[in-house]
């Protein structure tokens, strides 16, 4: 009997590994198609570029201080690795190293899925269900979208993948801790959102710390949760270089909570891929759990709540909790607060494998049959497909800036009557956040960043511009101009990678629009003189009548930052050092 399961256990080994391998194949060619760069991925390549040129990880070189307009210290950091060991720069290994990590999340999703404890029923179609999920990933728009796009968010979805198949599949605790951790701090280090992690690994190792019973047992697994001092050195060094907190970025975005955008956002989520079934199969589980309790309740009367607690604490499935309201807190701070995202879902995108993944749980917590199982999880495959892919044939032969400028195509009109109702819902969502800039749709960003190429020469010409004199050039959109610039002083006009414009209180008469809000303060632009000019795809810097020097750069910066943050700068004597 031992030696059949065991060929069985290696069988299913076998077909795993096989169907990742075609995986791969499936992915490869849905990232070609869907292959593009957005202009705010440029801002990354810009801090890269800085960094290769010996500036260290600046917007604009000395005597400009510097400023973290940048979310991703990890991509940063790879990008600039990339770069150095293989010379191959940021624009063109970005979507590589991104279809790397999208293709590990799928594997990693596979394996968790693989991994659950499965019903007596359901435990032999396992990898049918794996299939499943392949096949519901492989043609979810976003997820396809989002493993290239040069941003971090393939990188951001595999750690957050990684995280939870941590705490909900090792046994070990101390492995648990350990692993556990060093990925909280990749998340922590990728994206400033990944705190909320690091937060929730320190509540697992104190639960975990508190289970271990032994004192030296208690010290080993807080000792294995070590690699999250990571992050509060990254925070040091943060608040020494940048002077600040966050990353400049939270501060232009973020002006005050935005649940009424966020509210739509999430909606049109839900809708574009059928969520609502995966809610609602949740909620019938959870009334399930309810009923249970209420019976152990009226059986065992004299158990005390306190009693039910700390059998809980000791023995129940805390671990799992705590990793799903963290998914949850981390849904709901993008949703309430930041109401969000300019992106098409990208900050939804870490959870679209659980959408699945917490379907199929609730199937088998509902003790499905197993062609029950099928037919339901075959539901939300199909129902996940017609609202992404109908706008998409509508949408995907519009190149120019002109057809995708505050890109609104309606899908009602491509829709069967009895379905329009469902259609029309969606239009009106999506109409509402694009006006915004919330969540705009892959096809505009691929648009825009052709649009913005076609405006600027390359690089290899942008590296002819003398530093000479300080040029300073002015835009609203700065990701390619920076990029092909690297030697102009770039002042954002939007505030992604400039202080002042960040902190500039916004009037409350003002439309808001996602990351697109803060205007810079009056005579700020002025007072630096600028004299770039872009006139058909040509750069001319202008002489000043009276030059503008270090000391000038210095003394208005520290004006301005002293003015709209409080901070009194340090003078920058080299490259990424600041002194008094």
């Amino acid at each position: 009997m031992s030696r059949v399961r065991g060929r069985s256990a290696i069988s299913e080994r076998a077909i795993f590994l096989c169907l990742f391998l075609a995986a791969g194949a499936g992915l490869y060619k849905g990232w070609q198609l869907f292959w593009f760069l957005t202009d705010d991925a440029y801002i990354a390549f810009r801090y890269v570029s800085n960094s290769v040129l010996g500036l260290g990880y600046v917007w604009n070189a000395a005597p400009f201080q510097p400023v973290e307009g940048y979310t991703s210290f990890l991509w940063v950091v790879i990008l600039d690795l990339a770069w150095k060991v293989t010379g191959i720069e940021p624009p063109e290994s970005a979507n590589g190293i991104a279809f790397f990590f999208s293709y590990l999340t799928l594997f990693v999703s596979g394996l968790l899925l693989f991994r659950m404890q499965w019903s007596g029923r359901l435990q032999n179609s396992r990898l049918l269900f794996v299939a499943m999920l392949i096949i519901f990933l492989l043609l979810n728009r976003s997820y396809l979208a989002w493993s290239s796009s040069g941003l971090e968010t393939a990188m951001f979805c595999f750690l957050v993948t990684v995280w939870i198949f941590v705490f909900t599949s090792i046994v070990s605790p101390t492995r648990q801790v350990l692993w556990g951790s060093s990925t909280a701090a990749c998340i922590a280090l990728t994206r400033p959102d990944g705190l909320l992690f690091c937060l929730a690994t320190i509540v697992i190792v104190a639960l975990l710390a508190f289970r271990a019973g032994e004192r030296r047992k208690v010290w080993h697994v807080v000792f294995c949760a070590s690699p999250l001092l990571l992050v509060l050195a990254h925070m040091g060094w943060r608040l020494w270089f940048y002077r600040s907190w966050l990353p400049n970025t939270y501060y232009a975005k973020v002006v005050e909570a935005w649940p009424q955008s966020g509210a739509r956002y999430a909606l049109s989520f839900i809708l574009e891929y059928a969520i609502w079934l995966v809610i609602a199969m949740l909620v019938a589980v959870g009334l399930g759990w309810l009923r249970s309790m209420k019976r152990i309740c009226d059986t065992q009367p004299e158990t005390t709540w306190k009693t039910r607690w700390r059998e809980f604490l000791m023995a129940g499935p805390v671990v799992t909790v705590v990793v799903t309201l963290s998914l949850l807190a981390h849904v709901a701070y993008y949703t309430l607060i930041v109401g969000g995202d300019h992106f098409e879902y990208r900050v939804y995108n870490h959870i679209i494998p659980f959408c699945f993944i917490s379907f199929v749980w609730c199937i088998n917590r509902l003790q499905a049959g197993r062609w029950q199982a099928i037919a339901w999880s075959s539901a939300l495959v199909i129902l996940s497909l017609p609202v992404p892919w109908t706008h998409w044939a509508l949408t995907r032969h519009l190149d120019t800036r002109q057809e995708t400028h505050i890109m609104r195509v309606p899908i009602a009109s491509a829709w069967p009557q009895p379905l329009k109702w469902y259609a029309r819902l969606f239009d009106e969502v999506q109409s509402w956040l694009i006006v915004h800039h919330v969540g705009m749709r892959h096809q505009e960003h691929k648009a825009f960043w052709k649009h913005q190429l076609s405006l600027y020469p390359s690089r290899q010409e942008g590296l002819g511009m003398s530093r000479d004199g300080f040029p300073v050039f002015v835009e609203g959109t700065v990701g390619v101009p920076a990029w092909v610039m690297p030697h102009a002083n770039v002042l954002d006009f939007h505030g992604l990678n400039d202080f002042v414009v960040a902190r500039t209180p916004v009037p409350k008469e003002q439309v808001r629009v996602m990351a697109h809000t803060r205007r810079p303060p009056p005579g700020y632009i002025q007072s630096f003189r600028p004299n770039v000019i872009r006139a058909e795809s040509r750069i001319t810097t202008r002489v000043r009548k009276k030059p503008l020097t270090a000391d000038e750069i210095y003394e208005l910066e520290r004006s301005w930052w002293k003015k709209h943050g409080n901070v009194d700068p340090p003078r920058r004597t080299g490259a990424s050092t600041p002194s008094r």
